[in-house]
């Protein structure tokens, strides 16, 4: 039952997220891909079908798996019925005609003539043995219970040469119950199971029979023992090949609903283990069915229940299976229902997304190359197949990017140009304005102190020290705005003074090594690739918390490569942002027709590349 209603609950609970998940697809799903949309719909086409398919076929092979189980359960419980019935029957026939047998009769009038206790413990028979030998029978052990005229009542055990008396008192008033029973009603009779000792595992059951004189009065009754073990071997099977599998039983259930044969899963449950089930209150209401319940071990099983017709005992019989067990065949086939289903959806979802794939792949394609074109790059180029209008509108998209990258480089190229120009008028401005009276100052300072060179000379020497200091600084800021090098000495000379300058005024190790000839290339290109490296190594001194910093510019057969080394702390590629540093770099470099590259992991440092056709840096193509 539980599994069922798992399979039900998930099912709900299936559906419920299958329509949250469409009700999502299209309030998103749909408003962003049309591959999407058609993905979507076929796969929920498809697995709506097999799912109502599957559902329907589920409940139709599990109804009648549980019939067939019920069914099988109730053969079993009318097979260990009549089996029951007739196990008691014929104890009952075969104590009836026991107690008819003369030696019997005589033993107990033999009994009957000690009219008064103390009752011996041993009697021995006038015969050597009964006739009738009940071991031959598998009986359980005979008693006689005879009663005095004073009305002393004594219980003897029979062996096969005397009676000796019982001295049991759990016994003995279990057969002085029966004995009052049987006398009564003048037949035989049968009390319940009971233990014999306390914590007897094999608890036993008396038949009773009248014995009468041949005159036709009552001189004492027979009691036969009935064993649990014989009740056990009608009803306890162990076995899984006997229709009950490994989780099946059979069992009985006294009106006091406690056992009354020993479970196959709790050993010696007899009078010990409750059963308040169901199916047992349904079978002392006197019904007869069967039902899924919760059995005594509040397990689900598929239980078949009856009273059990033997006079004298009000017991019921149950046969019972575990559902789980009953449910195996159906859960092989919804696993493989499961399967077919998710196969059939992977192929529909395959077939969709091809399909959807073939019409909106050129649309996708403008899609992602306006995407790019919109974080600025504009080298993208849209693929164009056939004829159509896509294709169409395809080309008229590159021709378009084509105009936009020429345009952005234009102004970039306009912009990094003006930056020049406007760092060299103020780098003249500088040197020519500032500089010179800051020269002129110098002197004037120097013929003051010549003629009062005898006052405050502390004072003096660091105010010179001060002048000093103010024409090296503005010296620096000039050559960093124009430095004049580049024409004077070549790129190659430039950036050895420039990592001079950095050495001397920040106390890094800065090494510059240079391998090739940089005559042919342009002005503009050397400014370019001089600007590259101050960015970088201005990085570097801000972020990079390096002591050490490589620059090597080499010039190749058909490249230059300005690579910049450094040991600092590094970081993951996830954590670069695009700051004004990298982005002048980048921009640079691109304008140079180049490749800029980074590679760094943290605590190992970083290194830049830039790589850059000659034919891009001539006079002639700048």
């Amino acid at each position: 039952m539980q599994s069922v209603e798992s399979f039900v609950v998930k099912y709900v609970w299936g559906t419920l997220i299958l329509y949250a998940f469409i009700t999502f697809v299209r309030m998103n799903f749909f408003r962003k891909s049309i591959v999407r949309k058609l993905m979507v719909l076929f796969f929920i086409v498809g697995i709506t079908s097999l799912s109502l398919i599957g559902i329907y076929s589920y409940y139709k092979a599990k109804r009648a798996i549980l019939q067939r189980t019920l069914d099988q359960m109730t053969s079993i419980r009318v097979m260990k019925k009549s089996q029951a019935e007739f196990f008691f029957n014929e104890r009952m026939k075969s104590l009836d005609l026991i107690s008819r047998s003369g030696s019997i009769r005589d033993a107990l009038i033999q009994l009957k003539g000690i009219d008064h206790p103390p009752w011996p413990t041993t009697i021995l028979l006038d015969k050597r043995k009964i006739p009738i030998d009940t071991l031959i029978f598998s009986f359980g052990s005979l008693y006689s219970i005879s009663e005095t005229p004073e009305g002393a009542i004594a219980c003897y055990e029979l062996t096969d040469s005397c009676w000796v008396l019982s001295q049991n008192g759990m016994v003995d008033k279990r057969l002085l119950m029966l004995s009052d029973k049987v006398m009564k009603s003048h037949r035989e009779g049968i009390v319940d199971l009971s233990s014999r000792y306390p914590g007897d595992t094999l608890p036993v059951c008396f038949i009773g029979a009248p014995v009468s004189a041949e005159s036709g009065g009552k001189i004492g009754v027979l009691a036969m023992e009935v064993s649990i073990r014989e009740i056990d071997n009608i009803m306890l099977e162990k076995s899984n090949e006997n229709g009950l599998g490994e989780s099946g039983e059979a069992y009985l259930v006294g009106e006091d609903l406690l056992m009354r044969s020993n479970s196959r899963f709790i050993p010696n449950s007899v009078l010990l283990v409750p059963v308040n089930t169901t199916s047992v209150r349904n079978a002392f209401s006197n019904q007869t069915g069967s039902a899924i319940i919760d059995d005594y071990r509040t397990i689900p099983c598929l239980s078949s229940y009856s009273k059990l017709d033997v006079p004298g005992l009000n017991w019921v019989i149950l046969a019972e299976i575990d559902y789980k067990e009953a449910m195996i065949p159906i859960l092989s086939i919804r696993n493989d229902l499961l399967l077919i289903t998710l196969i059939v959806s992977v192929f529909i979802f395959s077939v969709a997304q091809i399909l959807s794939l073939m019409i909106s792949q050129p649309i996708i394609r403008l899609k992602n190359a306006a995407l790019q074109i919109g974080q600025g790059k504009f080298d993208v180029e849209v693929g164009i197949r056939g004829d159509d209008e896509i294709s169409l509108l395809s080309k008229t998209f590159n021709d378009m990017t084509s105009q936009l990258e020429q345009e952005r480089n234009s102004r970039m190229t306009a912009l990094y140009d003006g930056q020049e120009l406007e760092r060299q008028r103020i780098s003249r401005e500088l040197h020519d304005g500032i500089g010179q009276l800051l020269v002129s100052l110098k002197i004037r300072f120097e013929n003051y102190i010549t003629q009062y060179k005898d006052e405050n000379i502390a004072d003096i020497s660091e105010l010179r020290a001060d002048f000093a200091r103010t024409l090296d600084e503005v010296r620096r800021v000039s050559y960093n705005l124009a430095p004049a090098g580049i024409r004077e000495f070549g790129l190659d000379g430039s950036l050895g003074l420039f990592c001079k300058e950095i050495r001397e005024g920040t106390g890094l190790e800065v090494d510059f090594a240079s391998f090739g000839k940089y005559d042919g290339m342009s002005l503009k290109a050397r400014n370019y690739l001089f600007r590259i490296t101050q960015e970088a190594v201005s990085n570097i001194i801000r972020h990079g918390n390096a002591s050490r910093i490589d620059i090597n510019l080499n010039e190749g057969a058909e490249n230059y490569i300005l690579m910049i080394e450094d040991n600092g702390c590094g970081f993951q590629h996830s954590q670069i942002k695009s700051g004004t540093g990298l982005f002048n770099i980048r921009e640079r470099t691109r304008l140079l027709g180049g490749i800029f590259t980074i590679e760094s992991t943290v605590g190992n440092g970083t290194t830049l590349r830039i790589k850059i056709p000659k034919m891009m840096l001539s006079e002639s193509y700048l």
